[in-house]
């Protein structure tokens, strides 16, 4: 008899301790996934490198647009381009507006030297840009020693 009521308390007792274990593991998955979830790892977190976004484009105009007269097989043509140069630093657009007609004068130079031919592609046009811009540079470098200007943007290019 002692040994039948052992068995009824081991019986009662299983179902008890099973529970009990289930819980556990529940509780722990549910531990386990909220750290997952939410990016914890549990290790040190490598530190985060943050940058300082770049300053916005300042843009500087220079006006009037470039004008230049052409003759191709005995006719006159028309070549005419708006330049507009890219910084990102007001000393370089208080610069720029100071020697403006220096780089006027270097930029009418230069396209009054182009070949008519060679701007109708599309490479001769990007070759004249890098061209222009290289000028620029030029010029900025003599002056406040530093190039100053990252871009320069043919906003009108007219070829008659």
């Amino acid at each position: 008899m002692a040994e039948a009521e052992a068995e009824q308390e081991v019986k009662k007792k299983n179902p008890l301790i099973l529970f009990i274990i289930i819980g556990v593991l529940l509780v722990g998955a549910s531990i386990g996934g909220t750290i997952f979830f939410l990016g914890g790892s549990g290790e040190e977190e490598s530190e985060e490198v943050v940058e300082e976004p770049d300053p916005e484009a300042i843009y500087f105009a220079l006006n009037p647009k470039f004008k230049t007269n052409y003759e191709v097989n005995g006719r006159p043509r028309l070549f005419q381009v708006a330049i507009t140069l890219v910084t990102r630093e007001q000393d370089v657009i208080d610069a720029l507006g100071l020697h403006s007609p220096t780089i006027k004068s270097r930029l009418v130079i230069l396209l009054s030297g182009q070949k008519f031919d060679e701007l109708q592609t599309p490479e001769g046009r990007e070759a004249l840009r890098a061209e222009c811009l290289t000028a620029v540079q030029k010029i900025m470098n003599d002056e406040i020693g530093k190039p100053g200007v990252e871009k320069v943007l043919f906003t009108d290019f007219v070829m008659q």
